[in-house]
């Protein structure tokens, strides 16, 4: 597992933290399928091409995680 988290980029663990971090402080659940419904809302809102790429890579992870 210690390899595995080395191989995910440092933006896409800050998107997750991000995420996590608001569904916490909002007093919302914090499920997989939770964080992945904020990081899409957040893609959809985001102008910011870096952003949005760490996010999307951030669903990806928790998708396969999922499966």
């Amino acid at each position: 597992m210690a390899h595995e988290k080395a191989t995910i980029p440092e933006e896409v663990h800050a998107a997750v933290g991000f995420v996590v971090t608001q569904l916490l402080k909002a007093g919302k659940p914090v499920h997989m399928q939770d964080i992945t419904a904020l990081l899409h809302t957040l893609m959809e809102q985001t102008s910011d091409d870096g952003f949005k790429k760490a996010l999307l890579q951030a669903v990806k992870l928790i998708a396969a995680k999922m499966n």
